[in-house]
């Protein structure tokens, strides 16, 4: 459980991340959409005119009015459905209203990436060189990637449900996103995608070890995922095969993260996609050991023991929080256990 040590640097770690997204937003914008509402601090030396005339600079849709940043976000997010909505006949698609055809779309480019990806991986990692990525019945049996495969179906309806409410609360003008780069400009694009990325690494991490750590959350959400609980069980499709709430919440924090960090918000889209790609790597079983990534080897380890290595892309909140555990450790461990 949470010792005393941990929630000390939980309080100084959450106040890091909140405290300069607040600040940043407050220093380096004025628009509307951008400008918390809660602070009103003086800028001291940081306000001087050539900081903020080289920040404006690279901003050349500083000035866009809320109105037409919603209206790109709209016009944006319905070309994006056109990409999937041609498969449904015209009267099919003047009958649906826009949200169902959002929701349509973020299912249809999940099922493909995810099965896109699994099948790429299984091909290549388990046919083309199998014998040289593993050893002797460590792939996994048909009957686990059926199992797997049948959960993933059965809940990326409910997965696709996530996106399609971040987009019609971008479109309603209610989180921080913005359409455009030189909205904000390239220099405040990348410090708040690098704010927007803390916070999930952040988030993702402490709900993946409380769905460990509440007894009935683990029982009833997370335990649907960790049957996969061997080495030989695992693999690429295993990635989305979650409860569909479990894999809701553990997406969670890319979309409220949305309401209090300015984030582009297509590269918000594409990072939440990335994940089915991304999930997929988790889970082939193969450690990659490129520091400080939290890849296959790492997750392995946390489906074969339960407690430790809960990040996401990163291995930082593990080792901040006390739960991270290297392969190599691992195996050490177990050759003495012997």
């Amino acid at each position: 459980m949470i010792t005393l040590n941990q929630a000390i640097k939980f309080s100084v770690v959450i106040a890091l991340i909140y405290g300069t997204v607040l600040a940043s937003c407050h220093l380096f914008s004025e628009s509307e959409v951008m400008t918390p509402p809660i602070l009103n601090i003086k800028l001291g030396s940081l306000t001087s005119k050539n900081i903020l005339a080289w920040f404006d600079s690279w901003a050349t849709l500083k000035d866009m009015s809320q109105s037409e940043r919603l209206q790109l976000l709209l016009e944006e997010n319905k070309w994006k459905n056109s990409l999937v909505m041609w498969l449904f006949p015209q009267a099919v698609q003047d009958a649906l209203p826009h949200i169902v055809h959002t929701w349509l779309r973020c299912w249809i480019l999940c099922a493909a990436v995810y099965f896109g990806v699994g099948a790429l991986w299984a091909y290549y990692g388990y046919f083309c060189f199998g014998d040289k990525l593993y050893a002797p019945g460590a792939i996994p049996a048909w009957k686990d990637v059926a199992e797997q495969i049948k959960v993933s179906n059965w809940s990326m309806p409910l997965y696709s449900v996530l996106p399609t409410l971040a987009e019609m609360a971008a479109e309603k003008g209610w989180t921080k996103a913005y359409p455009r780069i030189d909205n904000v400009g390239l220099p405040l694009y990348i410090l708040y995608f690098f704010l927007y990325m803390t916070s999930v690494e952040f988030c993702v991490y402490w709900m993946h070890r409380l769905l460990h750590e509440i007894k009935w959350a683990y029982k009833y959400l997370h335990l649907d995922h960790h049957k996969y609980n061997k080495e030989h069980t695992l693999s690429a499709f295993a990635g989305l095969a979650f409860h569909p709430i479990d894999g809701i919440l553990q997406a969670l924090p890319y979309a409220w993260t949305l309401f209090y960090c300015p984030m582009h918000f297509l590269t918000h889209e594409i990072l939440l996609f990335a994940t089915g790609v991304w999930t997929a790597n988790i889970h082939d079983n193969i450690h990659g050991n490129v520091w400080p990534v939290m890849g296959a080897g790492y997750h392995t380890v946390h489906h074969t023991n339960y407690k430790t290595n809960y990040g996401h892309y990163f291995v930082f909140m593990d080792h901040i929080f006390g739960t991270l555990e290297r392969p190599e450790d691992y195996e050490q461990r177990k050759l003495k256990a012997q």
